[in-house]
């Protein structure tokens, strides 16, 4: 059994009310779905709140979903959620006028280089995405090259390339 048919199982067993179901359907795509969304807002708490609200979106709508695709279904309500957040922020006025964190506080380890700013700050959207998307969320390169429609040997180059760049950085700006 593929583990779409394992989601689209889940979401019928969720039609049925069962709570067990939403536990495994969220244990098998959470940190997808995360590093998804992270990709799209490159702020790590704005995706862990994104997150949560994809998955209540998900258990809301769960009456809607046709056999089909589960994956796919859940990947398009987070984007939607995402981008109608982005589109909301957009016509927010802040009234905040101190310094802002872009892309949150996130280290990779003991030595404060900030790995996500230097991520969201330094590559392109599109390496950003696919570095995000495999570090962050575990998705396969050719899962990757799927999702964003570029083929597997361009993710794979621009993904090394990346991680190239970083380490570069990384040494020249920290000593590392």
């Amino acid at each position: 059994m593929t583990d779409n048919e394992v989601l689209d199982g889940l979401l019928c067993r969720m039609k049925f009310g069962e709570e067990k179901a939403f536990e495994e359907l969220y244990g098998m795509t959470s940190r997808k779905v995360f590093a998804y969304l992270l990709s799209i807002v490159g702020n790590y708490h704005s995706a862990q709140d994104l997150t949560q609200d994809t998955f209540i979106k998900v258990r809301q709508n769960v009456d809607k979903y046709q056999s089909g695709n589960a994956f796919a279904w859940i990947m398009q309500i987070a984007k939607n959620t995402a981008y109608n957040e982005i589109n909301k922020r957009k016509r927010v006025i802040p009234t905040d006028f101190g310094e802002r964190d872009k892309t949150g506080s996130y280290r990779i380890d003991e030595s404060n280089v900030p790995v996500l700013e230097l991520i969201g700050t330094r590559l392109e959207e599109t390496d950003r995405k696919i570095v995000l998307m495999h570090l962050s969320g575990g998705f396969k390169h050719r899962e990757i090259a799927s999702d964003l429609g570029i083929p597997l040997g361009t993710v794979l180059w621009r993904y090394n390339k990346a991680i190239k760049t970083l380490q570069k950085i990384i040494k020249e700006e920290y000593g590392l």
